[in-house]
């Protein structure tokens, strides 16, 4: 007879944090029929999902116990709970997951294949390789990725990164482009860096390089899905670059240092285009890094901006005209275009 319903939500893992997403536009009725208001995009920690989770599906299972489907219920939740406790089929899931496929539906020779690569890339490198390029491709793409880092001739010090520690006072679920605008403010803190635009040679200092050999470096990378950090036999880091013009290395070398901050000490990362919490930091980073939005609210009117002043505080800032936007977006002075975008601001 009418009143209120909790609209279709989107419930889907980005790593650790899982995310809820309302899947009606904001005007969506259905008659006499009024959906609950569901603003923006809610996260919680996965340990805290996955307990309440269990806890509803225990309850299920003890209410429909003579039911016909009871037994059959009880059997699917203890499969899955017999899984969590195998580590090693735990990780298979895992893999599945990243890749896109269901439980027994990926190709056993990806899977293993990019398995064969943990010892070099870590547990998480691997997720996050297949996270980047899901699908039957996934374990030849990081191969190729990887053997373009063995041949790339940009090396950097990321061990600065291991000094800059991300905001306490921040909750665990908060959004990484949260955390990601406290570390690069850290970090420009700490190398003393004016307001404005952070020199070329100062972001090659802060990667222990010369800007001169960043900025030719051969972008092994370029015909890729991602790139790649690794280290060598060294206490240098090698970097299998995809971008070529000065904006966009500037942006990718931020970001490169950015996971470095995010996995503290790992050997190993993966710069792509995919939506984790890892890559969101990357990203965030490297915009915050570069064109910090208090510093960019002295260069045009935030309240209304233009294309044209858009245009002209990335020049400003040498970066690329993006980087300026989803500054504003984040910051709330834009809207966003799409819910993906939204979602990657959660």
């Amino acid at each position: 007879m009418g009143g209120a319903l909790w609209p279709p939500v989107m419930i889907y893992s980005s790593a650790d944090p899982i995310v809820f997403a309302p899947s009606l536009g904001k005007r969506s009725a259905g008659g006499p029929q009024q959906y609950v208001n569901i603003n923006g995009v809610g996260m919680v920690m996965a340990d805290e999902y996955e307990k309440e989770l269990d806890a509803f599906l225990q309850l299920v299972i003890e209410h429909c116990a003579s039911a016909v489907d009871g037994k059959a219920l009880e059997a699917l939740l203890g499969q899955v709970l017999a899984e969590r406790r195998d580590p090693e089929l735990a990780g298979w899931r895992r893999l599945e997951a990243c890749l896109g496929y269901d439980a027994d539906e990926a190709p056993d020779d990806v899977v293993t294949g990019l398995i064969d690569f943990e010892g070099l890339a870590g547990e998480e490198g691997v997720e996050e390789a297949a996270r980047a390029r899901p699908g039957a491709e996934s374990a030849t793409i990081l191969g190729q990725a990887i053997e373009a880092t063995r041949l790339s001739d940009a090396t950097v010090d990321l061990s600065l990164a291991t000094k800059i520690e991300k905001d306490p006072e921040l909750p665990p679920a908060a959004a990484p482009w949260r955390f990601a605008e406290s570390a690069a403010a850290n970090l420009r803190a700490m190398i003393g860096a004016r307001p404005g635009q952070l020199r070329s040679g100062s972001l090659a200092d802060i990667l222990g390089a010369r800007w001169g050999d960043l900025k030719k470096a051969t972008a092994t990378a370029r015909q890729l899905p991602y790139g790649l950090r690794m280290s060598d036999d060294s206490d240098r880091t090698r970097l299998s670059l995809k971008t070529l013009r000065p904006k966009d290395r500037r942006y990718e070398l931020a970001r490169i240092f950015g996971d470095a901050v995010w996995k503290s000490g790992a050997e190993f990362g993966v710069v792509s285009r995919s939506n984790t919490d890892r890559q969101k930091f990357q990203r965030a980073f490297a915009r915050s890094l570069l064109c910090p939005f208090d510093d960019l609210r002295h260069e045009l009117d935030v309240n209304n901006p233009t294309p044209e002043s858009i245009e002209a505080a990335a020049e400003t800032f040498f970066v690329h005209e993006s980087v300026v936007r989803n500054q504003l977006v984040y910051k709330g002075f834009l809207p966003f275009e799409n819910a993906t975008e939204e979602a990657e601001a959660a």
